[in-house]
C-alpha cells in the first residue's frame, strides 16, 4: 500500500542506499538528497537507484540540485507547477 508521504533520506556514502530502497520498495516515492563524500561514490548511488526504478518499472529523476525523486510503479512522479493564462 502506498503513502501520498513521500520518505526523505540523505544519502552520503554507498551504504546510506538500503533505507530509500527499502522505503521505495514498500510503495512510497523517496526523496533522495545526495551529499556524496566523493564524486565517484555520488555516480556509483545515482546508478543503484536508476538500476533500482528501471528494474522494477518506477522512475528516477533529478528535480533540483543533489535532489532526487524514486517513484514507484504507477505513481506520478515530479510535474513542474506551471500557470495558465
Amino acid at each position: 500500500m502506498s503513502s501520498s508521504e513521500p520518505s526523505r533520506h540523505e544519502v552520503s556514502s554507498f551504504e546510506d542506499v538500503m533505507g530509500p530502497a527499502s522505503s521505495y520498495k514498500s510503495g512510497k516515492a523517496t526523496i533522495i538528497h545526495l551529499n556524496p563524500e566523493e564524486n565517484d561514490t555520488g555516480r556509483r548511488i545515482v546508478d543503484f537507484f536508476s538500476g533500482l526504478a528501471y528494474g522494477t518499472d518506477g522512475s528516477f529523476e533529478k528535480v533540483a540540485e543533489n535532489i532526487y525523486l524514486l517513484t514507484p510503479p504507477g505513481m506520478a512522479g515530479f510535474a513542474p507547477i506551471t500557470s495558465e493564462e
